[in-house]
């Protein structure tokens, strides 16, 4: 038989035996979810340290469009997160909103030199129909280089910590792994007293921002308990929570979920007679 026509006979038989499976058979389309980028409008080529500047923004997806439309999450439409790179310094801001040019704006003022991560958190209000939250970041370099030295990460030993009038304990189990949920706690004490008057802030009795050292992986998660209050982070969410009264403290319990092993460092922020208060801890997760 002639080699050309034995092969064609191959591919016509590979074409009829397959061809259902190739052609046929459906395929299920998912839909990425779209990207979107911070678009700095203010110059941040000088920055100095105890210097106020405002910094204004927008937010495009990828195709170059300006986002107006923004979910309410947590009282807010946009939380923005500052953070040294070095996580020796935390800000939590919410900047004004100019919705007819989409432009938002915020006072800062960065307390020393170094490399500063901006992170504006928000959930899109348009092409986002699961609302799911996005977070972008930029990058900002403060004052002299030459004068900062980034300090280490070290995972805290101890489980309290003293924050003014403060006594923070922090409970963590004692063998945290990646990519499994777990639940930690911090229980409030002041001046020797356990506190049981927790105020709500930004509709949570405590919010916590995760980074990792290094790569700055972020996680957003709050306080359980609250109706409606579950797990927040790059899509992450718990079972736990109650929809009835709560406690108020001294305990307050969130959950999270690790992406990768590594040293983190927890941020958290609970409100008290009427003044927000921030507690640290750090942790290696395996």
């Amino acid at each position: 038989m002639n080699n050309k026509i034995f092969v064609a006979i191959i591919i016509i038989a590979l074409i009829l035996g397959l061809g259902g499976y190739f052609f046929v058979k459906p395929q299920k389309i998912v839909q990425s979810h779209r990207s979107y980028k911070i678009e700095l409008i203010s110059d941040t080529a000088n920055i100095k340290p105890d210097q106020k500047i405002i910094i204004k923004y927008k937010i495009k997806n990828d195709k170059g469009e300006i986002l107006k439309n923004y979910e309410t999450v947590h009282e807010k439409i946009m939380h923005f997160i500052i953070v040294r790179k070095d996580l020796q310094y935390f800000q939590h801001l919410h900047p004004d909103f100019n919705k007819s040019v989409g432009e938002f704006s915020v006072e800062i003022t960065f307390p020393q030199d170094g490399q500063y991560r901006l992170f504006p958190d928000f959930t899109p209000g348009q092409d986002n129909p699961q609302k799911l939250p996005v977070t972008v970041y930029h990058d900002v370099d403060v004052g002299n280089s030459s004068k900062y030295y980034a300090q280490s990460v070290v995972p805290d030993r101890e489980q309290v910590k003293t924050y003014g009038d403060y006594e923070i304990t922090t409970t963590f189990p004692k063998d945290a792994k990646k990519q499994t949920e777990i639940m930690y706690s911090l229980n409030i004490a002041k001046n020797g007293k356990s506190v049981t008057n927790l105020e709500n802030y930004l509709g949570a009795l405590g919010h916590s921002v995760i980074l990792k050292e290094g790569t700055l992986d972020f996680i957003h998660t709050h306080a359980l308990g609250l109706k409606g209050n579950t797990q927040r982070g790059h899509g992450v969410k718990s079972e736990h929570g109650s929809t009835g009264d709560i406690a108020r403290g001294p305990k307050v319990s969130f959950a999270t979920t690790f992406p990768q092993a590594g040293i983190y460092k927890i941020f958290t922020q609970f409100q008290h007679e009427g003044k927000v208060q921030i507690a640290d801890y750090v942790i290696e997760v395996n």
